[in-house]
């Protein structure tokens, strides 16, 4: 079974959650800056590619307290979308890429403003059945 990570820091000026409100314009940038780390972290990093993937997103916080990593959404799918556009994948739907499911990561990021994303992408042997 093929396993693989990969770990991006997301700065202040790039994070947003599920949470945040405004227009799409507002969020735009983030989300290509976002979509273009991921696919130049993938090209980079020799992520190599998957048929099917179950995908797990550890979200890093920069302090400790009560978070929801599921917020982390709007983050993840760019990130994804990256991932698409790196040829990790054929596509980032639901016959190859399966979540992502979200946790905490363990620890802080110690750094003010940072967030982390560490996917975890596991190949899943068989496929996934069409609906």
């Amino acid at each position: 079974m093929t396993t693989a990570e990969l770990v991006l820091e997301i700065p202040k000026s790039h994070w947003h959650t599920s949470n945040d409100r405004g227009k799409w314009y507002i969020f735009a940038p983030r989300i290509k800056a976002n979509r273009a780390a991921a696919k130049n972290a993938a090209i980079g990093g020799g992520l190599g590619a998957f048929s099917v993937a179950h995908v797990t997103a550890y979200i890093g916080y920069p302090r400790a307290g009560r978070a929801d990593p599921g917020n982390a959404s709007p983050v993840v799918k760019a990130l994804l979308d990256g991932l698409t556009d790196a040829g990790i994948w054929a596509d980032d739907d639901s016959r190859h890429v399966i979540g992502p499911d979200y946790r905490r990561e363990a620890g802080v990021t110690g750094k003010p403003g940072v967030h982390t994303v560490r996917l975890v992408f596991v190949e899943q042997g068989g496929g996934v059945e069409e609906w």
